[in-house]
């Protein structure tokens, strides 16, 4: 009697410890790889299809392990709609409550033309993962290589994945605005001439203009004396917030940098600001031309002169 009775007790906990232990092999992590990907819940997708994507992705063992965890804990109607950055070092148990959790976002920034590295690291959201500090500290050297434009970044980004991206998209551009070049400066100088161009011209025909005169005033031996220069100059020095305000003549005597073209002649060493797809054009494409000088009316209008006496009479004339 005893012996049947210890037979149907192992029939009946058979299948339970069978399960049990299907179950609980089958929610162990699918491998030690700790590195991180996205994955994405998308709207109106049921807990069926959910599961078929963890397996395809190589994040659990088995679908149905999932399922059974995904009802058992009360979550198989609260997954939500979003990117989740999930390994295949974690449980089948923890992958189903981060997916009933808030997922990552991605987020907006918009360069605009002619920033400066310490202007460009504000516009980054308080949620990121690195200090702003640190992207400055980053980028020191990519001054004018951080291509104007409208980003989508997903939260998960690191600098130097946001960086790549940014890359790929001035590499882009840099080569259509390339095409046809009639300025045969390397395209690092190109860089350089086309962050000037960026603070000191509006439209393009301006920054066309402004290029041949430019490199007028080189092969002549005259200094640039740009005030952009000398603005990036000083604000490199100090702790500003306030960038691009205009300078004094006190400041221009006062500020000794290798970026005031006052009191050097030639380009400044590296780009001052980073420059939009119109400055690189006008820098590969500068419009040959006479004039060495030239104002902004504050009419908003730009004069152009070709000597110091056309000149000083624009600015008696529209300066006024």
């Amino acid at each position: 009697m005893k012996r049947l009775l210890l037979v149907i007790l192992l029939a009946l906990v058979t299948p339970f410890l069978i399960a049990f232990l299907y179950l609980n092999y089958n929610s162990q992590p699918f491998s030690s790889d700790t590195n991180t990907k996205v994955f994405k819940v998308v709207k109106g997708e049921g807990l069926s299809s959910i599961s078929d994507s963890l397996v395809e992705n190589n994040l659990i063992k088995n679908k149905y392990s999932f399922i059974f965890y995904a009802y058992s804990m009360g979550l198989n109607n609260k997954f939500k709609v979003g990117n989740y950055k999930l390994s295949p070092s974690m449980t089948t148990q923890e992958i189903v409550t981060k997916l009933s959790e808030e997922g990552i976002t991605d987020y907006w920034i918009k360069i605009k033309d002619g920033s400066r590295i310490e202007e460009i690291a504000t516009l980054f959201p308080n949620f990121v993962s690195f200090k702003k500090t640190d992207f400055i500290t980053k980028t020191k050297n990519l001054e004018g290589y951080l291509y104007p434009d409208s980003y989508l970044i997903p939260q998960y980004f690191n600098i130097d994945q946001i960086l790549s991206l940014i890359k790929q998209n001035f590499d882009k551009k840099l080569a259509q605005a390339k095409q046809g070049q009639t300025n045969k400066m390397s395209d690092s100088q190109i860089v350089i001439l086309a962050s000037l161009l960026e603070r000191e011209g509006q439209s393009l025909e301006s920054k066309q203009i402004i290029a041949g005169i430019l490199l007028n005033r080189i092969e002549v031996g005259m200094p640039l004396q740009l005030c952009a220069s000398v603005q990036y100059a000083r604000d490199s020095k100090a702790s500003t917030k306030d960038y691009w305000t205009p300078l004094t003549s006190e400041q221009i005597d006062a500020t000794v940098s290798p970026f005031n073209t006052y009191q050097n002649k030639g380009f400044p060493p590296r780009p001052i600001s980073n420059p939009g797809y119109n400055s690189l054009y006008a820098a590969y494409h500068p419009k040959e031309n006479d004039y060495i000088f030239y104002i902004t009316g504050t009419d908003g209008i730009f004069y152009y002169a070709k000597t110091l006496e056309e000149h000083n009479k624009n600015i008696a004339k529209y300066l006024q």
